[in-house]
């Protein structure tokens, strides 16, 4: 996604919105360990979702600080480093999240 913009202007655009986007997401997982914990009965499958989703949030969580910095260095031939790395820690990370969610649907089933 960010590795083929060619434009700085766009490519801040679209840090921005991935840095709001992997704030929300981080958030998100991390309620889904509380909700994931509520029920009584924890079993391994259960463990195993809750571990995803604290996997999952580190990730997002490293996609902002990853965010924040790319953008700070925006104008710099260093950015295609991190921007393939945020790339592919997000796209690592929402996998994750996703797996996790059918995990949890499995295990409250």
């Amino acid at each position: 996604m960010l590795k083929n913009v060619l434009e700085k202007s766009d490519l801040r655009r679209l840090l921005l919105s991935l840095l709001s986007t992997s704030g929300t997401l981080a958030g998100l997982s991390l309620a889904l360990v509380g909700i994931v914990n509520l029920k009584i009965s924890n079993t391994k499958i259960e463990s195993v979702a809750d571990d995803m989703f604290l996997f999952a949030s580190l990730g997002f969580v490293i996609v902002c600080y990853l965010s924040f910095f790319a953008l700070r260095r925006v104008d710099t031939e260093k950015v295609r480093y991190w921007t393939n790395t945020i790339d592919l820690l997000f796209f690592i990370s929402l996998t994750l999240l996703v797996l996790a969610g059918f995990v949890t649907v499995y295990a409250f089933l």
